[in-house]
């Protein structure tokens, strides 16, 4: 999408988002998530433009959501590509949100220009030289900067775990009745199929099953075909509230990512499935923390018996499902966007 300077653009503050999102392997849709959410939070006079690399379905779920897109190729990880829009828009901020950022002198040339930058990092790897580094991660490891700039601000830890405005915390009930499957906004790692493939060859376990589709799933004839008529699937695509939705779980099938910290929010016990190297780091530390069962990384041999396997303990233990939402709900206090929009308009 291009944007001219004289257009209504022209008269906010305009905030640059680089960020990435899609079904593709290590990038997904958690990232696009955040900063719609952020951008939403944002003042009246403030303009975001999500910066993008092409891919289709992050590009167009931004689009749908009525905030303007410029895109870039798919390879390109240069700083002079972001300096070229910097010079173009002159913009009050940068905020990037990558799973590696890729920039070295952009920061430079921004605090030369009086351009603040922000960078969202999940996995401990900023090495350059951003005003401000925010990281919502529970593993130690990944919080780490060893070779960060002294110039940058840090705010790490999940008081700054970006979700959507607060849901109602449901009691957990004695008997379960709802099980959730989701597994992110696009699972490139194809985990759906496989927990629905598994729970379709069990003995039924006397629950309802919600499979989340995320907004760039693409297998969905693939999922209704499996389901069929089975009147205990119901499938919903990209529900329009998903936390109210998740509220109301028992239990909740998901892999390491975002989903899994608005369950610790909402107190419900998890069955959590690692799509990637980095969230098996997340479920470890995440299990000893609550007492959730994590199933580890998906294997062919052996996760079919362990998804069966935690969801009997799950039903069969009502203490162990309240003792894992009131540990749960110590982690993080919903309040993480309030604290990134104050970083954001007051750095």
């Amino acid at each position: 999408m291009t944007l001219s300077r004289d257009s209504k653009v022209s008269m906010k503050k305009i905030i640059l988002f680089r960020v990435d999102g899609g079904k593709v392997w290590g990038v997904s849709m958690g990232h696009i998530n955040r900063c719609l959410l952020v951008a939403k939070g944002l003042p009246s006079d403030c303009q975001p433009i999500f910066v993008m690399k092409d891919y289709a379905d992050g590009v167009k779920f931004v689009k749908a959501k009525k905030v303007p897109v410029v895109t870039i190729s798919t390879d390109d990880n240069s700083d002079d590509s972001i300096i070229e829009l910097c010079e173009k828009y002159k913009p009050w901020k940068i905020i990037v949100d990558l799973l590696v950022d890729p920039y070295k002198f952009l920061y430079k040339y921004a605090r030369n220009n009086k351009i603040g930058t922000i960078v969202f990092d999940v996995l401990g790897k900023c090495s350059s030289s951003p005003d401000i580094l925010v990281n919502d991660s529970l593993v130690s490891k990944f919080m780490a900067y060893a070779r960060l700039s002294l110039k940058t601000k840090k705010y790490l830890g999940l008081d700054y775990f970006v979700m959507a405005k607060k849901s109602i915390v449901m009691p957990i009930r004695d008997k379960v009745r709802e099980i959730m499957i989701t597994m992110g906004g696009s699972d490139p790692a194809g985990l759906t199929l496989k927990v629905i493939q598994v729970l379709r060859n069990t003995k039924p376990l006397g629950c309802k099953f919600n499979i989340i589709l995320g907004p760039s799933y693409s297998d969905d004839k693939v999922v209704h075909g499996l389901v069929g008529n089975d009147k205990n699937f119901k499938i919903v695509k990209n529900p329009h509230d998903f936390l109210k939705l998740l509220s109301k779980q028992d239990i909740v099938i998901t892999s390491a990512g975002r989903t899994l910290y608005e369950c610790a929010y909402l107190g419900r016990p998890a069955v959590i499935a690692p799509s990637i190297e980095h969230e098996s780091k997340v479920a470890k530390e995440y299990s000893t923390r609550t007492g959730s069962l994590n199933i580890g990384r998906w294997d062919d041999a052996v996760s079919p018996n362990r998804v069966v396997s935690a969801l009997v303990t799950y039903i069969g233990d009502n203490r162990m499902r309240k003792s894992i939402s009131k540990l749960s709900r110590t982690l993080l206090d919903g309040r993480g966007r309030e604290r990134v929009i104050a970083i954001i308009n007051h750095n």
